[in-house]
């Protein structure tokens, strides 16, 4: 592990390389908000994440909260690429401590909310930790089709001059008391098909904004650095973020679990309504390696690394 990368970083990075290139059976593999894979004639999409106690949520967060956050997030990311949600499958550790009765109520919880969100429960599997204190863990696969234009959205696919717009104000995610709005995501997937639906190819690239607004903006460009084979960075205006009343610029930057999406759009384009312009993709000066910029009272904030991590 490199200094300054946190084993889920590592981990991930690892992940990236042992996974293998794209290929005919898997035109998107690792390191995007979902994976495409052919599957006979059909192009499904497919995804996975998890809430850990301890670490998602705390220690006596109601269950319903708990599996509304663990199929949410995972619906957020299908938005992210611009598809439409087809199904899931959950999993879950237990605590040694569980009763029967809450067991049955975190999958009642997980099977609601599944259906609310139009991705519905078709299956998964349950064990039960042999040691006292160890989390509640539940694990949520998604997966999705794509649209009937064909249009995927990826995160890489954003080119210098792009436009940068947010689908909504970032921030505060987390209160006092553990809980607070990211126990309360509203997946938009209905405002990524709105705005696919307005710009059709024009819409290049698009996050969900999980992990903060400065370190996904980062991750966009980085990608689409990548694809184009030259350096990318984002450029946010402060003034221009839309903000939860009370927050401030850089919890807004920093806090993540906000899954609002972060869309670069071709230059130019008509900013469909509930999209606000927050910035552009630029083309950095050589040896500048920041992924995101913000422009702050004049002076420049390096907020590539604005974000949080699972450890």
């Amino acid at each position: 592990m490199s200094d300054g990368q946190s084993i889920e970083e590592a981990v991930i990075a690892h992940a990236l390389r042992v996974a293998g290139m794209p290929s005919a059976r898997v035109p998107i593999g690792a390191g995007d908000d979902m994976a495409l894979v052919n599957v006979g004639n059909a192009k499904v999409l497919i995804a996975v994440d998890q809430v850990v106690e301890g670490v998602h949520f705390r220690m006596g967060t109601p269950l319903d909260l708990v599996a509304r956050k663990a199929v949410a997030r995972n619906v957020s990311d299908i938005a992210a690429m611009g598809a439409l949600p087809a199904a899931c499958v959950a999993s879950a550790v237990l605590p040694l401590d569980m009763s029967a009765d809450d067991a049955r109520a975190l999958v009642d919880a997980v099977a609601h909310w599944a259906r609310l969100f139009d991705c519905p429960l078709v299956g998964g599997d349950t064990a039960v930790h042999r040691t006292p204190d160890a989390p509640l863990t539940l694990s949520v696969t998604v997966l999705a089709s794509i649209r009937a234009d064909g249009i995927v959205v990826r995160r890489n696919g954003a080119c210098a001059g792009d436009t940068l717009l947010i689908g909504g104000p970032v921030g505060g995610s987390f209160g006092e008391d553990g809980l607070g709005r990211h126990l309360q995501i509203e997946p938009r997937v209905t405002q990524a098909q709105q705005l696919i639906d307005a710009l059709g190819g024009k819409v290049h690239a698009m996050i969900d904004i999980s992990d903060g607004l400065g370190r996904d903006a980062a991750r966009l460009a980085h990608a689409s650095g990548i694809r184009t084979g030259r350096a990318l960075q984002a450029r946010l205006c402060a003034t221009d973020v839309p903000l939860h009343g009370g927050v401030t610029l850089r919890q807004g930057l920093c806090d993540g679990e906000d899954h609002e999406l972060l869309a670069a759009v071709e230059a130019g384009a008509p900013i469909p309504a509930g999209w606000t312009a927050i910035g552009s993709v630029r083309t950095p000066h050589a040896g500048d390696a920041r992924g995101c910029v913000v422009d702050a009272l004049g002076g420049e904030v390096d907020a590539s690394e604005f974000g949080w991590t699972h450890g």
